[in-house]
């Protein structure tokens, strides 16, 4: 059973870490590996746009121009991906796309398993040492289980932390998780988290997914944590990132705060945090 991994390049070093993270799932599982870069059509218009009729008139040739340019060097970057790709035996996909990078990847990957970013990315024109929205963007509206890397490259093996709550779409990403995990092998162990001020309450609402994830050979740890789920969520995972790399897998979207963890002003804590890789799925 194969995948298809989209992995988002951008020639950054969060960039060139998500292609290197993705090639070795791609290497461990078997996996297809498509590497897509956008050029920033809509960035270029808007920073060569002139203020003045004399700009104006120059400003097509401008734009032509740094298209071009932009091209050129995805274009190298895609060709550097194919052929380290090859050399080590990855099959792989070239995807070059021009417009609205965030509105092109997440189009792109509707007909992807996995996507990779890094947490960090500069896919617009001229985000060289500032990142752009791009990131953030995909995580909130994206179609696709998307897999965030940090400042540092990620373990073939991590720890994972499944923040879970009993809706429809917690239920969704477990078993999203278990099916991509199962061809991957992120983990053998997980640990379960639930928030809530009941910790009996909580036990009941871990105790069908306990059973789910044990019917995919996983082992399983079990906390039940009352406060904040934004806070008890990015309080647990720190906890245990000290001892080793840690995998947070969360939905996107359901019926309490969990919901609003990724999807509000929380993210930003974790985007500049970078050391807590995660897995969303939408």
């Amino acid at each position: 059973m194969g995948l298809r991994i989209l992995v988002g390049i951008d020639g950054s070093d969060y960039g060139r870490r998500a292609v290197a993270y993705g090639m070795a799932l791609a290497k461990n599982s078997g996996a297809t590996l498509a590497g897509i870069c956008v050029v920033d059509t809509f960035g270029i218009e808007r920073h060569s746009a002139g203020a003045n009729i004399g700009a104006f008139y120059y400003a097509e040739k401008l734009v032509d121009e740094k298209i071009n340019q932009s091209t050129a060097a995805s274009e190298k970057l895609l060709d550097e991906f194919e052929a380290i790709c090859k050399s080590n035996g990855i099959k792989c996909e070239k995807i070059m796309k021009s417009g609205t990078p965030a509105k092109e990847i997440i189009k792109e990957s509707e007909l992807a398993d996995l996507l990779v970013l890094g947490i960090k990315t500069f896919f617009h024109y001229g985000a060289n040492e500032t990142p752009d929205d791009t990131f953030e963007k995909i995580v909130s509206y994206g179609r696709c289980p998307l897999i965030a890397v940090t400042d540092e490259q990620l373990p073939m093996e991590m720890d994972v932390l499944i923040a879970y709550d009993g809706n429809l779409k917690a239920n969704n990403a477990v078993k999203e998780f278990a099916r991509i995990n199962d061809i991957v092998n992120f983990s053998r162990e997980v640990t379960l988290l639930n928030v809530n001020d009941d910790p009996g309450q909580g036990g009941v609402i871990l105790e069908k997914v306990d059973k789910y994830l044990q019917a995919h050979d996983l082992i399983i740890k079990k906390k039940v944590r009352a406060g904040r789920p934004r806070e008890i969520i990015y309080k647990t995972a720190k906890e245990m990132e000290a001892t080793r790399k840690t995998l947070l897998v969360i939905g996107t979207s359901g019926s309490n705060d969990i919901s609003d963890f990724f999807l509000g002003n929380s993210i930003k804590n974790i985007v500049h945090d970078g050391t807590i890789p995660f897995l969303v799925f939408h």
